[in-house]
């Protein structure tokens, strides 16, 4: 599945360490009915330029109210995942098991 990113935030200080890591929210639409991965799943950030990123999905929360979803990912900040980043998961991602952190 694909999405582009339309906004995110900073996880940093001690909202991180109330939440119990750093990192970024990834704020994202995407087609309705389309599933979301699930916690611990593989994920693909992919910017513009080509730069790209492997991680796991954590945190995901859907907000049909608000046409969007969101997810948690571990370690990253705001300037690595500028707005208009593809998001993508799901079955045809194959990522090597060494290669996700």
């Amino acid at each position: 599945m694909n999405a582009t990113v339309i906004d995110r935030f900073e996880i940093k200080g001690r909202a991180a360490l109330e939440y119990g890591a750093a990192g970024v929210v990834v704020i994202f639409r995407h087609d309705h009915g389309t599933a979301l991965p699930a916690p611990g799943d593989p994920v693909l950030l992919v910017e513009q330029d080509g730069w790209s990123y492997f991680g796991r999905a954590e945190d995901v929360r859907d907000e049909p109210a608000a046409g969007a979803s969101g997810l948690f990912l571990r370690d990253l900040c705001l300037s690595d995942v500028p707005i208009g980043t593809q998001l993508r998961w799901g079955n045809e991602l194959r990522i090597p098991q060494s290669a996700v952190a």
